[in-house]
């Protein structure tokens, strides 16, 4: 794989055919360390959805609504809530766990169906001529755990998903509060499961990233324990995190220890950890090249080690190779010279309290 720091263009992923180039996928990224130096890879930050990286936020507006003390959360639960998960049997019995504790039933959730995104759930449906349901969904978890929430503060669950319900207005506190970013009526939109979701610019995705590693700011807002909750489920959980063919768990051999990985839809990645945060938006919505471009931008960072790196490259080999496994073209990363931006939001006075 060829690899340089080139003008400041987009992140590139070239595919080749032959001696040919076939197709590419461009990126942006922002990266955000701890020492509060942020890079930006890329011309333009022009923002992104949040999608399924803003679950563990999401999480912590569950958390404070008191759902782990009101249904004895565990955090192999707490981990499928903060899930994209794979629709595998763990998973659902996770969802169906959390659903009866709190009386409810798949009828209740409103993220809608979709196959299990693991080959081989799919494969065990169809053999057992399972008709599908909502715990397949990959936002099932998030979705039971939004309703327990609603239970806890005695709201209706039947609107849960609207905008203007009270638990939806303090998910949107805390991306507030951890962002530094106000989120305008115009940035609002719904994501695939029918939560709302909201567009924000790169810079602040990786800001509160970064922050749930920064002790003062944890602090002074009230969620260290809440925070420490989410990493620690996920840590110990990776596969209710997570699942078959996931990135997350995928990845987890070369990050185990260090740094989480938490994927979204149109290719949206967040990679942070004790040094820092990494956010890479796709701009074809295409998460083709990430697993190329990750490896890449980790170790031009220093958040792995060169052992790491080159293991990683070696058991993704960039080539493209035909149906009966022949090596038939090459894969290319160019990845720009970073630009170093000032952030005028790194202060962490007078933020509230969110207890």
């Amino acid at each position: 794989m060829s690899s340089h720091l080139g003008n400041h263009g987009s992140i590139r992923t070239d595919v080749f055919r032959g001696t040919r180039l076939e197709s590419f996928h461009e990126a942006v990224a922002v990266a955000y360390h701890a020492s509060g130096q942020v890079l930006q890879y890329g011309p333009i930050d022009q923002g992104t959805h949040l999608r399924s990286v803003g679950k563990p936020f999401q999480a912590l507006a569950m958390l404070r609504a008191g759902i782990l003390e009101s249904f004895s959360i565990t955090p192999r639960e707490l981990a499928v809530i903060c899930a994209s998960h794979a629709g595998q049997p763990v998973h659902r019995e996770l969802v169906r766990g959390l659903l009866q504790r709190g009386g409810l039933s798949e009828k209740d959730l409103q993220c809608g169906i979709h196959p299990p995104f693991s080959r081989s759930a799919r494969q065990m449906c169809i053999a057992n001529k399972e008709l599908l349901d909502s715990t397949c969904n990959n936002c099932s978890g998030k979705h039971s755990g939004m309703l327990l929430a609603t239970i806890c503060q005695q709201q209706s669950k039947e609107n849960y998903l609207d905008p203007d319900h009270p638990l939806q207005r303090n998910i949107r506190a805390i991306f507030e509060l951890c962002t530094s970013a106000k989120i305008e009526e115009g940035s609002i939109s719904v994501d695939g499961c029918g939560a709302p979701t909201y567009h924000m610019r790169l810079i602040s995705i990786a800001r509160a990233f970064q922050r749930l590693h920064q002790t003062e700011f944890l602090d002074r807002s009230g969620l260290t324990d809440r925070v420490n909750q989410v990493h620690d489920a996920i840590a110990s959980h990776p596969k209710a995190f997570s699942g078959e063919g996931r990135w997350p768990l995928l990845w987890r051999p070369y990050l185990a220890g260090n740094v989480r990985v938490k994927e979204g839809a149109e290719g949206v990645m967040v990679i942070w950890g004790k040094k820092g945060s990494l956010v890479i938006k796709c701009l074809d919505g295409s998460d083709r090249g990430l697993i190329h471009v990750v490896p890449e931008l980790l170790h031009q960072l220093h958040w792995i080690d060169q052992i790491t790196y080159e293991r990683w490259v070696s058991e993704n080999n960039p080539v493209v190779t035909n149906v009966s496994g022949r090596i038939v073209g090459q894969i290319q990363v160019d990845i720009p010279e970073p630009l170093e931006l000032d952030d005028p939001n790194t202060s962490v006075s007078g933020m509230g309290l969110v207890r």
